[in-house]
Parts: structure tokens; C-alpha cells; sequence
């Protein structure tokens, strides 16, 4: 009898230990599950984001745009896409000096894209303020 109550004492034992094992699946799975929602959540809202600026750009609704970003930013400090739109807006606005603040706080922010996306800008950007018919100026004064 007493060894059936130790094997049963052992038995026990076990069972928690499988119990706890398999408490940190779950625990797992359900963290991995939240982080894959959360993760498909910011990009529809990026996506939202970058479909709402970018047809304010090519509609032509440039303050509209203007005004869009900046409440972007306010949520969202570090929205390198936000910079960018506003970099072109004040781009196409003929707001160079703005403009190339902005470019340059998209390339602090993701170097990567400095290349691709930034330098073509600002290479135009100084292509502009050296051009006889802007006078050298920087904003079209």
C-alpha cells in the first residue's frame, strides 16, 4: 500500500509539471497570436495611412495633405511615411528649404530608404536652387 500511495505522490508530481508545461504552450500561442493580429493591425493602419497621403498628393490636395501628416505625426512622431509626404508636398509647393527638412528626417529615420527615396529629391532640390530661373533662392523668393 505504501508504495502505491508513493507512485500516486509521484504520479502527482507529474502531472503538474506536465500541467505547467503545457500552460506556457498556451501562454505561448496566445502571445504569438496577439503579436500576429497586432502586427496585421499596424500594417492596415500604415496602409491606411500611406493610400489616404498618397491619394491627397496625386489629387493635388497639397494643404489638405499638409494637414493630414502633421495630425499623423502628433499619434505618430516617428511616421517616417508622414515625413515624406511632407517632404514632397512642400516639394511641389516650391518650399524647398521645408522640403529638405523633411527628406532629411525621412533619412534619419530609416537610412535605408535615403537612396531610393530621398536622394532623388534632394538632388532635384539642389538642382532647383542652383537654376538661374529660381535666382539661387531657396523657397521662390
Amino acid at each position: 500500500m505504501e508504495a502505491e500511495i508513493v507512485l500516486l505522490q509521484e504520479i502527482k508530481s507529474a502531472l503538474w509539471i506536465l500541467i505547467f508545461v503545457m500552460s506556457i504552450g498556451v501562454v505561448a500561442t496566445i502571445v504569438r497570436a496577439v503579436i500576429t493580429s497586432y502586427r496585421a493591425v499596424r500594417t492596415e493602419i500604415d496602409n491606411i495611412f500611406y493610400n489616404s497621403a498618397k491619394g491627397m498628393f496625386e489629387g493635388g490636395n497639397l494643404n489638405d495633405l499638409v494637414k493630414y501628416c502633421h495630425n499623423h505625426l502628433e499619434k505618430r512622431p516617428q511616421e517616417a511615411y508622414a515625413y515624406w509626404f511632407l517632404g514632397k508636398a512642400h516639394f511641389q509647393l516650391e518650399e524647398l528649404d521645408r522640403a529638405e527638412d523633411y527628406f532629411n528626417k525621412v533619412s534619419e529615420i530609416h537610412p535605408s530608404w535615403a537612396k531610393e527615396w530621398v536622394d532623388p529629391f534632394l538632388a532635384k532640390i539642389t538642382s532647383l536652387r542652383k537654376s538661374p530661373l529660381t535666382g539661387g533662392s531657396s523657397e521662390g523668393s
